[in-house]
């Protein structure tokens, strides 16, 4: 499972935008967790069945969304 912690500004298109990008590559998160404060919003966003090149890929894209203002990503296991 690749985890995927998005900080971006609080718009009100931020997190479909965000979500939206997983979806329009046929990929459905396992989870999905947000947090709001200060006009930033904090997500978590669990995948599965992602090779190590295509996550990175989509974290570099991710990056360059809109709003969007820092991407990591780790692989973790299934029960973290």
């Amino acid at each position: 499972m690749h985890r995927f912690h998005i900080a971006a500004l609080a718009d009100p298109q931020s997190l479909p935008r965000i979500t939206g990008f997983f979806g329009q590559r046929g990929l459905v998160p396992a989870a999905v967790a947000m947090q709001t404060g200060d006009g930033a919003m904090r997500l978590r966003i669990d995948v599965l069945g992602l090779d190590d090149g295509a996550a990175a890929v989509i974290a570099s894209k991710l990056g360059a969304l809109f709003a969007v203002t820092d991407v990591a990503m780790i692989e973790a296991a299934l029960a973290d």
